[in-house]
């Protein structure tokens, strides 16, 4: 098997270079016209955005922000979303399966606001989807925070009655509530609130309550398609074009190195 020599190759690339330009730009044209025939998509968004009470939570850490934000996208794709989402736009005449959603769905971030986007060839289901989810999300969202805040309603409780079980131990405290004579009332109440701010905290999602989340910018129905695949094609069929050039400058300086040795 014959080697090939890195300098010739070079050098047949240096003198041909335009053979390069020549099959990149025919690349480029292949990618062109593909995008042309390929089917124009529709994009319709819609955007939240999150806020912090920061008198309740003190000032945060970039990392602490960071994780509530994240939270919040976590949930607006969770499944306690996309998959009534799925079935409520099924009952609708819309079928859609979670590939197909995963595949055109897209989320983004930027600073405090979350943007989320569904793109299909039909403008229209472009916008009931994305219309359906946003409403969804923030159905989930709002109902998240409200476990959050009774989370911490519950939680105030439960350190209240933790606070009187030890007043018990306690003489003439002036508690009449707080006596011995009530401990195991106290004990029964402390061990069912505790029960209660779990099933919340579980129930938040990992949110808390100091967050707000507000659906500022509902879908639209696109009147223009995106081509963003465009760009994506016309450059890699570029690139394709550029290493085939390369390739066939490789075999060309084969071809030379074989005829000088006959």
């Amino acid at each position: 098997m014959k080697t090939i020599n890195l300098l010739e190759l070079l050098e047949e690339i240096a003198s041909r270079w335009y053979l390069l330009v020549i099959c990149m730009i025919l690349g480029g044209l292949i990618g062109l016209g593909i995008s042309t025939i390929l089917p124009p998509f529709y994009e319709s968004e819609a955007a939240f955005s999150v806020t912090i009470d920061y008198t309740q939570t003190g000032a945060l850490t970039d990392v602490e922000e960071d994780q509530a934000m994240r939270g919040v996208g976590s949930v607006i794709f969770s499944d306690d979303v996309i998959i009534p989402l799925i079935q409520n736009l099924a009952s609708d005449g819309i079928s859609i399966n979670d590939q197909l959603f995963n595949d055109n769905a897209t989320m983004d971030r930027e600073e405090f606001r979350w943007t989320i986007w569904y793109r299909d060839t039909s403008p229209q289901v472009a916008y009931l989807v994305a219309d359906a989810w946003a409403k969804q999300a923030d159905q989930i969202l709002q109902q998240a925070l409200l476990h959050a805040r009774l989370a911490d309603s519950y939680q105030d409780l439960l350190s209240s009655l933790e606070t009187c079980l030890q007043n018990t131990t306690q003489t003439n405290s002036g508690l009449d509530s707080c006596s011995l004579e009530n401990m195991d009332l106290i004990t029964a109440e402390i061990e069912k609130t505790s029960d209660l701010v779990s099933s919340e905290l579980q129930e938040s999602q990992g949110l808390f309550s100091a967050l707000s989340v507000e659906l500022v910018d509902t879908a639209q129905q696109p009147s223009q398609p995106v081509r963003r695949q465009r760009n994506t094609l016309v450059f890699s069929a570029a690139a394709l074009g550029f290493f085939t050039g390369i390739f066939l400058l490789t075999l060309f300086s084969q071809f030379r190195r074989k005829a000088v040795n006959v």
